[in-house]
């Protein structure tokens, strides 16, 4: 693979930066992930005024968040180059 230019680099880095941001805002004890249902189908779900029901997701895995720590591994290995050689 060609090497990136400066740029190119510096444009990951900071979508990178970015994405870390946003990883560790929505992996914060305080912040939950729910899912809007239409019944309760368990005691751990949350019904609103209107009917609708929200439960709390696994943000580890069993969700798309998974994609997340995925994307950021792939610009990781493009900006640290291949194991053994300097970026």
């Amino acid at each position: 693979m060609a090497a990136l230019t400066k740029a190119q680099r510096n444009e990951l880095e900071r979508a990178y930066l970015h994405l870390q941001r946003a990883r560790a805002f929505l992996f914060r004890a305080d912040v939950a992930i729910a899912k809007r249902g239409t019944h309760a189908t368990t005691t751990l779900h949350y019904t609103r005024a209107d009917g609708a029901t929200l439960y709390e997701l696994t943000k580890e895995m069993g969700s798309d968040l998974t994609g997340l720590q995925a994307g950021m591994g792939v610009i990781r290995l493009f900006l640290d180059g291949p194991r053994g050689e300097e970026p």
